[in-house]
């Protein structure tokens, strides 16, 4: 519905003027008739119309300076002059202060009626657009949280290897200083403390315990959840502190956030510190470290503060974890490719051996890798409840080794089991996620939608995804949305109000040209053969 005003001081006219408008736009709703320029200003004011036709020659405030008092307080509005011929300079005038144009008076229906045509398509697109960026907006406020943690996600993981990139994406994130310092959070016995509660108060005590963190952090940093009960932070400082104030001003955090969620919640946390770095490229080596002191609570107890340099047998140099190797093994048994994942998995296991950690720090690592490998497996299609028994009843066995050889082989073994496990339960699972996939993508092909996009809505790898699909449906991605591409386009040939360029936009092509080819590679016709021939048939049928 469009909101518009007419100010003339000829009571007739603007009569007139009503009837034609009602008459002809019912999407139109005159909110105001007056007869002077300050009525017509008060009336905009409150009203806020989208057209305004304002008769140039009014008493007091002439329809000149009631245009222009308007348009500096609505400058979308669309103002329209009414003018005799001898007002036709007055006509040309208001154009300059922003008027969409002028109709001469007595106007004629037509005329009137095919300006407002054209004014009405203007807003339309204005409005439209408008509407876009509310949604852009709200969609990019939306994803926020999602865009926070994927830029720590490439920040600790080495994805980010440019200042200008670092300094590009913190600086739309808002962050007033370059991080510095990694810390890494854990609520102690998460699990245990929560193994009655239902999910949604599982993620409520997450949620209370992220609300915290970030009061205590404020615009110091960056707080993100991240792997299952943990959170980083990431803490940035002046270039003038030395490396000992800032160790300080960090254990004084981790304090406070450690003090305030054990009062207020009762519940207790781990928090893992790693070095300060000046570079905030070099953030994933102190994200390393805070990692590796966060898991030597594993041999000091709950509710600790453990800096990297407090702990005696890292002291010397970080504790370089080979998350590359780890995210080949979680890809190769998400793929079921037990030969690589074994190859994957000893290379990863000579790395940690390589760090000459003790053999406490070698478990803690390897109990840790296989809860990962069962969250890969079970996304792959394992049963969580039959995995959850078989690691249960491992962790003794791994308690008794004594050698890095008895590992080796314990996690090997532990690797099988996984697999066999998760290859047993696979099929319906893959049904159940390829079905899934393909609903979205019936629903969202008039969008330009990738294959990342669909494989993060069933929650698996890209690659993962695309070998799966194959295999489920017996075509590539790609094939797949154009087949459905063109079945929905094949539906709307058969309606003559819609022409080929619509068709190309509402089925997921900008490129009109570009669809038809796609459409003629897959029909051996083109879209208005397409059309004629179904019309034809359509004509034969009814015919007989």
């Amino acid at each position: 519905m469009y909101r518009l005003l007419i100010a003339d001081d000829e009571q007739l006219e603007r009569q007139a003027l009503r009837f034609i408008i009602e008459k002809n736009f019912p999407d139109i709703q005159v909110v105001g008739d007056t007869g002077d320029g300050a009525s017509a200003i008060n009336i905009a004011i409150s009203k806020k119309p989208d057209i305004v036709l304002m008769d140039i020659r009014m008493p007091g405030i002439d329809g000149l300076e009631a245009a222009k008092s308007i348009l500096d307080l609505l400058p979308n509005v669309s103002v329209i002059m009414l003018t005799a011929m001898d007002d036709f300079n007055s006509a040309k005038q208001a154009l300059t202060i922003g008027a969409e144009g002028y109709l001469l008076k007595p106007v004629r229906p037509n005329d009137l009626l095919s300006t407002l045509r054209t004014i009405i398509s203007k807003i339309s697109v204005i409005q439209l657009k408008q509407q876009e960026e509310a949604l852009l907006r709200k969609n990019v406020e939306d994803a926020m949280p999602f865009i926070q943690m994927s830029f720590v996600y490439d920040l600790i993981s080495g994805n980010i290897m440019e200042l200008e990139q670092f300094w590009e994406r913190s600086t739309f994130l808002g962050m007033k200083v370059d991080p510095g310092v990694a810390l890494v959070v854990d609520i102690d016995n998460f699990k245990q403390l929560t193994y009655s509660d239902s999910e949604l108060e599982k993620q409520m005590l997450k949620q209370r315990v992220y609300q915290l963190i970030c009061s205590v952090v404020g615009d110091n940093g960056l707080v993100t959840p991240f792997s299952s009960d943990n959170l980083i932070i990431l803490l940035g400082f002046k270039e003038l502190d030395t490396p000992k104030i800032i160790k300080n001003d960090v254990h004084k955090i981790a304090t406070n956030i450690r003090d305030s969620i054990l009062r207020s919640m009762n519940t207790s946390i781990t928090v893992g510190i790693g070095r300060y770095y000046d570079n905030p490229l070099d953030i994933q080596k102190s994200y390393r470290e805070a990692l590796n002191a966060q898991r030597q609570r594993f041999y000091l107890g709950d509710n600790q503060i453990i800096h990297v340099e407090d702990i005696p047998h890292l002291s010397t140099g970080p504790f370089n974890y080979p998350f590359h190797y780890e995210r080949t093994v979680l890809d190769k048994v998400r793929c079921g490719d037990r030969k690589q994942a074994k190859q994957a998995l000893s290379k990863l296991l000579s790395e940690i051996f390589l760090s000459k950690a003790s053999i406490e720090t070698v478990k803690a690592c390897v109990l840790e890798l296989l809860i990962v490998l069962s969250r890969a497996a079970v996304e792959g299609g394992a049963n969580l409840d039959q995995l959850t028994l078989l690691n249960f009843n491992s962790i003794n066995v791994l308690m008794g080794c004594c050698s890095k050889e008895q590992v080796e082989q314990w996690m090997l073994e532990s690797l099988d089991c996984v697999m066999d496990n998760m290859l047993e339960n696979r099929s319906s699972i893959n049904i159940r996620v390829a079905n899934s996939a393909c609903d979205y993508i019936k629903k969202n092909c008039h969008r330009n939608i990738s294959l990342e996009e669909v494989a993060e809505t069933v929650h698996l790898s890209r690659f993962y995804f695309s070998r799966l699909f194959k295999q489920e449906k017996g075509c590539n991605f790609v094939d797949f949305i154009t087949k459905v591409r063109i079945d929905r386009a094949k539906l709307m040939l058969q309606n003559p109000d819609y022409n080929v360029v619509r068709i190309a936009a509402e089925v997921g092509y900008q490129d009109a040209s570009y669809f038809c080819r796609v459409f003629r590679q897959a029909t051996d016709l083109t879209p208005n053969q397409y059309r004629k021939e179904m019309r034809q048939k359509k004509t034969g049928n009814e015919g007989k």
